[in-house]
């Protein structure tokens, strides 16, 4: 953003991480804009690096910018820190004494988190899942209005996934009002998923009358959906050790009792076939064929309302 500020700062053993913030004369709400939770996530990386030196001005509010949250992770390609093996989005809101990866949430919830009106976290499906692009919020009900809803309607993505209740230990879990984004990711990287990334939050800000000149609306409306949003739970698992092959695609449809994919022996014999237990949506499915028992595979959610 123009007239920016940068700021380091220091986080510990986990390293540290560049602030970027940009305010506006008048008052309006603050907004915070994280990449790099997840090292092997780049496109959030460099949108956010992008929009820290943006040269739209901020007409109210304030934003603050964190393009690499995780540097430790980042420097390997690696979802977690090089450090303690740590997952950062699963540790908020930190811990001050902790490891490398929990000092570094308690610096970002006490120097950028606390105070924000709304939190806008850029994530990809990295390198172990092929995800759509979808803009997730929380909230109970399909009919509960929120300033998170409303900026994940803005964002522009394919789906707009409501997750009821909240899942403790990620950064949208500490902000009341939070929205994040997915795409796919863990290979090149398209510039157009990038640009999509910026224009997405632009239409945010804009949504929120703190910059003017909105980018056009998307050409179609996103795909209302809703389940459990964490890959380290809400997925369907495995019952044996083998490869497990899928012809899937993040963001497929796909009917109850469907084959989702099978989990084969290395002499090609079927161990497990994987369906659908109902109509929905592919939010995310495994990348890697190597499965173990209880791998999770898949990720599905229902249509909303």
């Amino acid at each position: 953003m123009i007239d920016h500020t940068q700021r380091r700062v220091a986080a510990g053993t986990g390293g540290g991480f560049d602030v970027w913030t940009a305010s506006a004369a008048e008052d309006g709400p603050n907004v915070v804009v994280l990449g790099g939770i997840h090292g092997d996530e780049t496109q959030g990386v460099l949108a956010a690096g992008r929009l820290a030196i943006d040269e739209t001005r901020l007409t109210r509010g304030s934003v603050a910018i964190v393009p690499i949250c995780h540097e430790a992770a980042f420097s390997a390609d690696s979802r977690t820190s090089a450090i303690d093996g740590g997952n950062l989005a699963r540790v908020f809101p930190g811990d001050s004494s902790g490891s490398a990866t929990a000092q570094i949430a308690h610096h970002l919830f006490t120097e950028v988190l606390s105070g924000a009106d709304l939190l806008i976290d850029l994530h990809t499906s990295g390198q172990d899942y092929d995800m759509p692009f979808l803009a997730g919020y929380q909230a109970d009900t399909i009919t509960a209005d929120s300033l998170a809803k409303q900026a994940a309607s803005a964002f522009g993505a394919q789906f707009l996934w409501r997750h009821p209740g909240r899942t403790e230990g990620r950064s949208v879990s500490v902000v009341d009002q939070a929205v994040y984004v997915e795409c796919p990711g863990g290979g090149p990287v398209s510039p157009a998923s990038v640009d999509a990334y910026v224009t997405g939050v632009r239409r945010v800000l804009a949504m929120m009358d703190m910059v003017t000149g909105a980018p056009p609306e998307p050409a179609t409306a996103p795909i209302d959906v809703t389940g459990g949003g964490d890959l380290d739970r809400d997925m369907i698992s495995v019952r044996h050790e083998g490869q497990f092959l899928t012809d899937l695609a993040g963001g497929a449809q796909v009917e109850a009792g469907q084959l989702l994919g099978t989990v084969v022996a290395t002499g090609g014999q079927v161990l497990e076939e994987v369906r659908a237990p109902d109509d929905a949506w592919v939010m995310a499915v495994k990348r890697r064929p190597p499965v173990v028992r209880d791998d999770l595979v898949v990720c599905l959610a229902t249509a909303d309302g």
